[in-house]
């Protein structure tokens, strides 16, 4: 027993120390979803990819991105819908994406200003904001401290807090992906991917372009961004923003269960909300046509 022990735990070493990183095989044709150039900016010190599209001057759209993307790999679809006459603005947000990897600790809030500071740079006034999952709370935020930068708010399969229990347990969960991440160098791009192809959300012709996009991840960058989600709490002023606000809730989503989308729409007096029964968390993906459609409308 201990000399299965002892080659297995060489084996290992001699497989992080000299094997190359796995990389799949992608079957042919293979393709970009939207070849869209961006350029960075600084807030600060830290530097910010941003890409935008549409007219010059079409009314503002910013589209925030959820944890463990990007702007691009979750927007591709609905922003190019977009951007035919608005303003498309994606922001890679701190630690994610081709932005700067910030490894100490920070919450949703300096995200939310980070933003504030890049439209800032882009000379963008006001905007119509939507966030997705993580995106939500930073698009909180952000209505929250820079209320004059919001026209309206649409937050997609997110919420304002996370239950006591559930968020100890992800933080438990938090702490073991990043040991496994930090040890093996897998975990959160190969498991994030491969669900997205497996159940169809993104198309097998997209998968090279989706997996070097999720490969950009630092598990201690990761970590943080999640501890900053888990603390987040908007329950205190959420129902005090001035603000339309357009609540957008996949009705089969395992992330962030319905009933803590319910409750988000429910603390938001006057929210519009917007079922959509078959969608799982996934739903941007899965319907980009729906949502796009709830958005154009609501934007007026």
């Amino acid at each position: 027993m201990k000399k299965i022990l002892k080659v297995t735990i060489v084996g290992f070493l001699l497989w992080r120390f000299f094997a190359p990183h796995a990389r799949p095989r992608f079957d042919p044709p293979q393709d970009h979803p939207w070849r869209l150039s961006g350029k960075t900016v600084f807030v600060g010190d830290r530097e910010f990819l941003v890409r935008t599209a549409g007219p010059e001057d079409g009314q503002p759209v910013l589209l925030i991105h959820g944890l463990a993307g990007s702007s691009l790999g979750e927007w591709y679809q609905i922003g190019q819908k977009l951007a035919t006459d608005r303003r498309v603005i994606m922001v890679d947000h701190r630690s994610h994406g081709l932005s700067s990897v910030s490894t100490g600790r920070f919450e949703i809030e300096d995200i939310a200003d980070d933003i504030a500071g890049a439209l800032d740079e882009l000379g963008v006034g006001d905007a119509d904001v939507v966030g997705y999952s993580m995106g939500g709370t930073i698009a909180q935020a952000l209505a929250h401290r820079h209320p004059g930068r919001v026209r309206t708010l649409t937050l997609i399969a997110t919420f304002a807090s996370h239950p006591d229990d559930m968020r100890w347990l992800r933080r438990i969960g938090t702490l073991f992906a990043r040991g496994w991440e930090r040890i093996t160098g897998l975990g959160t791009p190969e498991v994030r991917s491969g669900y997205l192809l497996a159940t169809g959300a993104i198309s097998m012709t997209h998968a090279r372009w989706l997996w070097d996009d999720m490969q950009r991840r630092d598990p201690d960058a990761g970590a943080q961004a999640t501890f900053a989600l888990l603390r987040f709490d908007s329950r205190p002023w959420i129902g005090k923003l001035d603000v339309p606000t357009m609540v957008i809730i996949p009705g089969q989503d395992l992330l962030v269960p319905t009933p803590w989308q319910h409750e988000l729409a429910g603390l938001v007096p006057g929210s519009k909300v917007v079922e959509v029964p078959d969608a799982r968390h996934e739903v941007v993906w899965t319907h980009p046509d729906l949502v796009h459609d709830e958005m154009r409308a609501f934007f007026g």
